[in-house]
């Protein structure tokens, strides 16, 4: 997103936006009606009034790039998503982290040697590879590998973010408080 602040990308965008406008037989994109703040909003000094529309969508196109910028970098620079992608790395290379020590349902030395065991048998590239071949495995070819699959299960059920969980407990509150008003 960052690459796209720049002034060219807004020129390009502007001028197809004005194209698609020409061809649709609409008026010409123009600045919308502004009105004039009061002097107590604006004291002695003369309100900034954009000179022509392209300055002000100029404007309006940067805001809504830096708004995305910053909803991205808030979105996956959790602590969440940094714990899934450990767990992914301990999944995908055997990297094994202090991670894998925080639960109790994996053993790391059990782990290491199955991961080790489950690479040397089988090809995978992503996380949805191994919940794949693990999901088509028989039964008891996938006793041998129990403690990648509980890996597999803990990085499909760890929630990246808490949104979902705070949304549920938001549904919750609102219902029993409901429930008290009746």
């Amino acid at each position: 997103m960052q690459d796209k602040r720049t002034e060219e990308h807004f020129d390009v965008l502007f001028s197809k936006a004005t194209a698609v406008a020409t061809k649709l037989d609409l008026q010409p994109i123009q600045m919308p009606h502004v009105r004039k703040p009061t002097k107590r909003y604006t004291g002695q000094t003369a309100a900034h009034i954009h000179p022509d529309a392209q300055s002000l969508y100029r404007v309006q196109f940067y805001n809504a790039l830096d708004t995305v910028n910053t909803q991205f970098i808030e979105r996956f620079q959790q602590a969440g998503f940094h714990k899934l992608q450990q767990h992914e790395n301990v999944l995908l290379h055997g990297d094994m982290d202090k991670v894998v020590d925080q639960y109790p349902e994996l053993n790391s030395r059990l782990l290491q040697v199955q991961l080790a065991m489950f690479g040397a048998t089988y090809t995978y590239e992503t996380s949805s590879d191994v919940a794949s071949i693990i999901r088509e495995m028989v039964p008891e070819v996938r006793g041998l590998f129990g403690q990648v699959e509980a890996l597999v299960r803990l990085l499909l059920v760890v929630p990246a973010s808490s949104a979902e969980a705070e949304r549920s407990f938001e549904r919750r509150l609102k219902t029993i408080q409901c429930l008290d008003h009746r």
